[in-house]
This record gives structure tokens, sequence and C-alpha cells, in this order.
């Protein structure tokens, strides 16, 4: 798949924000994609471990026992079924991953074989960016634990009745 230039500078700007030191790559992803930032990680004698599958061995991704910094998947969810790719977004949100970004091509049909945007905020995934390309229209989408759910103000003690009496008394 042909991908825009400003999808790969979007992802670099996410991964220099995320600063991780395990990374995890999913996809048919050019071979020095990651030169830049693997180079600035030894400039600052900062390991920096990169495991790559590509998706023709995607089914490597169950024996895969670890959990990582950063996911990147571009260029693979188009070459699989939409079951196996909810399987894979799954695993990645739930098991190996604490954030993680993807691209891939968004229909504006009603195909259910192809993704939608409610597929993917289904997902808890935010669309970072879009764009269009030999007209195809690409998402970049990103998840992050830390940020998936603002604490609500209301979940704070200091709102509670009579904080102040709490473990004192069994009513």
């Amino acid at each position: 798949m042909n991908y825009p230039a400003d999808v790969f500078f979007d992802i670099e700007i996410l991964l220099n924000t995320a600063q991780p030191s395990s990374i995890l790559l999913l996809g048919d992803l050019p071979a020095d994609f990651l030169n830049d930032y693997l180079e600035q990680k030894a400039l600052l004698n900062q390991d920096c471990t990169v495991t790559r599958i590509s998706s023709r061995e995607f089914n490597a991704i169950d024996q895969i026992n670890q959990r990582f910094d950063l996911g990147i998947a571009i260029d693979l969810f188009e070459h699989l079924d939409k079951s196996s790719g909810a399987q894979i977004l799954g695993k990645l949100r739930d098991l190996l991953t604490k954030q993680f970004c993807i691209c891939l091509p968004i229909s504006s049909t009603d195909d259910q074989r192809d993704w939608q945007l409610t597929d993917l905020f289904g997902y808890a995934l935010k669309r970072v960016a879009g764009y269009q390309h030999n007209g195809v229209e690409y998402g970049l989408f990103k998840y992050n634990i830390n940020d998936y759910k603002k604490t609500p103000d209301w979940l704070n003690s200091d709102n509670w009745a009579n904080p102040q009496m709490w473990g004192k008394y069994w009513w």
C-alpha cells in the first residue's frame, strides 16, 4: 500500500512524544523507518528494542508474551479480514502495548468488510489525522491508556458528603 509521506511524519512526532524504550512494529513498514529515532536513543545512551512483524506473519503476534511501550501498525489491516484485524486491535490495546497508533484506509461506504470510523472509535481510538492519497482516505488513530479517560471531578473525596467521617463510623 502506498501511504502519504505525512503519515510517517506524524507517526515520528507521536514516537518522539512517547519516547518508548520498546516498540512493536506491525505491518510492512520500510526497513529504515525507525533509524533516526534509534540513532537519537543511541546518542543519549538509552536502549530501545524493536520487534517487527510483517503482514504475512501476523500470526506471530500470538507468540508474544511481553508488553511494549509503543505499538505501530501500518499497512497491516488492509491485508487482513476484519475479524482478524479486530483481534489484533484488542490484543494491542489490552495485552501488548500501553499505547499504539495505527494507520489504515477508512471506508466511506456501508460495506461491512471495510473499517468504518465507528469501528475504530469502538476500540477507544482517537483520530489524530486524516489524509487523502490517490483517491483513498486514510486515518491515523492512537490509543493511550493514560489519557483514555479523564478522572471526573466528582470522584474526588472533597466532593463527597462528610469526607472527614470516613473510616470512623459505620452507618
